[in-house]
Order: C-alpha cells, then sequence, then structure tokens
C-alpha cells in the first residue's frame, strides 16, 4: 500500500513567472507536474534511500514544481550586438565563412521581425583537424547560451546521453538534453554533436541515432519526453550543430534533416587562423608574449588549427623558461617534438600533403566517461 504524507502541500512556484525577455515559452506543463506528485492532492512521500531511482524522479519533479522560474524560459532574439559577434567569427574561423554567412541572414531577418532565432539543424562536413568542433564552440559563445557537446564515437548504447534512462534501471538519469534544457534560462542552447557518424552501439538494433529522428524534427520535438523525467518538455528551439568526417554512415532519414556544409582550408586562409589561435593561446596567459612575425606563422601552416591550438601553450612554457616573452621557432620545434607532431601521421591539412607530414596524438584528457550499461534491478 503506498503512503501518503500528512505534510501540508507546498505553494508552487506560479508558472507565468516573468522572463527577462518577452519572447520566450513554457518549456513544460505544470499541471503534468502537478498531476504527478499530488494524485489525490497530497504529496506522495518519498524514500530516504536515494539510491532509490523512483525516490529520485519524484525528487526532480519537486525541483521543476517548486522551481522559482516556473516553467518560463526565454528565447534567443538577435539583437545588434549578437549579430556583431557572429560576423566576427569571419575574422577567427574563416574556413566557415558559408555557415557564418547563412546565421547572420537568419539572425538580421529574426531581428527585423523581433522573433525568436531558429536555425534548422547543420552538419559541419569536413577533414579531421580543420577547425569544426572550435567554431560550433565559438558560436554558441557568440549567441551567449548553454551548451553541450556530445561526442558520438563514445556512445555504445541506445542512446542515453539523449533520452535518459527510465527508472527501472538501477542507473537511471535523465540525459543530457533535458538537463540541459532545464538548467537553462533559455530554450535555446547550443548541442554540438562531435562526429555524429561514429556512433558504435554495443547492439546495433539500438544505435543512438534513432532518437535524433525526433529531436532533430522541430515539430516531434515539441513535445519531447525523456526517459527518466516523463515529462514532455519544449525542445524545439534547440540549436543543433554537427560535425562529420563523412556522411556516409548515416541513415539518409537523419541526413535529409541536416543542412551540410562542407568545410575546406585553403591556403589564403591559414594566416589569419594562426593568428588567431595565437590570440587565443596568448589571452590565457595574461597576454605575456608578443605576436610572432608572419615568417614564424608560415613556417608552421602545415599543422592544423587543432594542432596549433595544443601547440601554442607548450611553446610560450620553453619561451618563459628562457626568460624569454616572444616566440621563436626553436620554441615551435621543441613544442612539436613534445606532442610528437615531428613523427609523422595523419594530422597533415590534404591540399599540404606535399609538406612533410606532421601528426597529431589524441588527447585522451579530452574523452569523456560514458556510464556503465544499465543494470536491470533485481
Amino acid at each position: 500500500m503506498t503512503t501518503k504524507s500528512s505534510r501540508p502541500r507546498k505553494k508552487r512556484a506560479s508558472s507565468s513567472i516573468s522572463s527577462p525577455s518577452p519572447v520566450g515559452l513554457h518549456l513544460f506543463d505544470y499541471h503534468d507536474v502537478d498531476r504527478r506528485l499530488h494524485g489525490d492532492g497530497i504529496m506522495a512521500s518519498t524514500s530516504d534511500d536515494e539510491g532509490n531511482a523512483q525516490a529520485r524522479q519524484r525528487a526532480l519533479w519537486r525541483r521543476l514544481y517548486e522551481d522559482e522560474r516556473g516553467s518560463w524560459r526565454s528565447l534567443l532574439v538577435p539583437d545588434a550586438e549578437m549579430i556583431a559577434r557572429i560576423a566576427a567569427l569571419d575574422l577567427t574561423c574563416p574556413q566557415f565563412a558559408p555557415v557564418t554567412a547563412w546565421i547572420l541572414r537568419t539572425a538580421t531577418l529574426a531581428m527585423a521581425g523581433g522573433q525568436p532565432l531558429r536555425l534548422d539543424p547543420c552538419v559541419l562536413l569536413g577533414a579531421p583537424g580543420v577547425g569544426k568542433t572550435y567554431y560550433a564552440r565559438r558560436l554558441a559563445q557568440a549567441f551567449d547560451v548553454m551548451t553541450l557537446t556530445i561526442p558520438m564515437n563514445l556512445m555504445t548504447d541506445r542512446g542515453t546521453w539523449f533520452s535518459g534512462l527510465a527508472p527501472v534501471w538501477r542507473a537511471s538519469a535523465p540525459g543530457k538534453v533535458a538537463q540541459l534544457l532545464l538548467d537553462s534560462n533559455c530554450a535555446s542552447p547550443v548541442i554540438v554533436i562531435d562526429e555524429i557518424e561514429k556512433a558504435s552501439p554495443l547492439n546495433p538494433a539500438e544505435t543512438p541515432i534513432n532518437v535524433l529522428h525526433s529531436l532533430l524534427e522541430r515539430e516531434n520535438a515539441q513535445a519531447f519526453t525523456d526517459d527518466f523525467i516523463e515529462i514532455a518538455l519544449r525542445a524545439d528551439h534547440i540549436i543543433w550543430l554537427a560535425t562529420a568526417n563523412d556522411l556516409s554512415p548515416l541513415p539518409a532519414s537523419i541526413v535529409d534533416r541536416l543542412i551540410a556544409f562542407e568545410i575546406t582550408l585553403e591556403s589564403s586562409q591559414l594566416l589569419a587562423i594562426q593568428r588567431s589561435l595565437f590570440d587565443e593561446a596568448n589571452v590565457a596567459t595574461g597576454g605575456l608574449f608578443a605576436r610572432p612575425t608572419d615568417a614564424l606563422f608560415e613556417q608552421i601552416m602545415a599543422q592544423t588549427p587543432r594542432a596549433m591550438s595544443r601547440l601554442w601553450p607548450i611553446a610560450f612554457g620553453f619561451a618563459c623558461m628562457e626568460g624569454r616573452r616572444h616566440v621563436t621557432r626553436a620554441d615551435i620545434v621543441q613544442a612539436e617534438a613534445v606532442l610528437r607532431l615531428d613523427q609523422g601521421g595523419k594530422s597533415r591539412i590534404g591540399f599540404l600533403s606535399g609538406l612533410p607530414a606532421k601528426g597529431v596524438k589524441t588527447d585522451p584528457s579530452e574523452a569523456l566517461v560514458l556510464p556503465k550499461s544499465p543494470e536491470r534491478k533485481r
């Protein structure tokens, strides 16, 4: 028999709390949360065992019910400052100019009408190391919203990072998509699906790609239901950016949902990219170092943007140990040796393949560990 608590029912937060932005939506239905917590008008008691999945689920419902923000979330409405930040990406990421131009057109139109920004899901297609993930993160910064990166190559289950895991499982928890929406004050966060084509599920019949059929389709995403929370959420304003080296492993039904931009690096763009990466690394040191001459940048153009973003901090260390506030070619050579970029490999840029091969070793610190496969409760 279910035990009921005699505690007085708490007053819930208002579902119409004002938002800093007049343009927004109700992320979830307060009445749905109310019904789940108070089936007969009395709040059901929860177990003191925090490991109990149902108790954790009810605790999350209570958090939604008592959230001072209510269910209201603002939407991303472009303004002149945002437009300027987006346009500035051409200076640091010129290889993504077609993507930036597409976003600028959409954002300018939304600003003119005072409407929220809505972008169709897109995929940045290109060789490893051209800066796809870097650009996606810089774009999220330009939007000034919360962001989440999901590495598909680490997914081995049916996609619990997207959809959560139901309370019938011992390791149950909300998915990352629902957590991001609930934690954010804006219903337009950016989600980056890194290497979308590289999912490797243990059971091929339960690929994480399947859940994207609903999330990437705006009409279905209006009532996205996380398996743990079991309450419909408005996920139709999420800005989806995927990266890929090759689209052929993806089902046609997913490719059809994505606007594909093929990214290539031109030699004329490399100098601007090198300067940008140096400046960003230098900011992290407090601006200690003078920018090198273009001659030094040109000597290391065979390196990919990914390699250079890791190389500069190491080169700074060598220069600092010598008591210098400028980087020399010798510092670069020593940094290349630390990263084993002088050992040959696959990381050189295709159109510069005539130059000495420069390999990039994967950085294990960038890997994320997914939860173990769920174990059903006995």
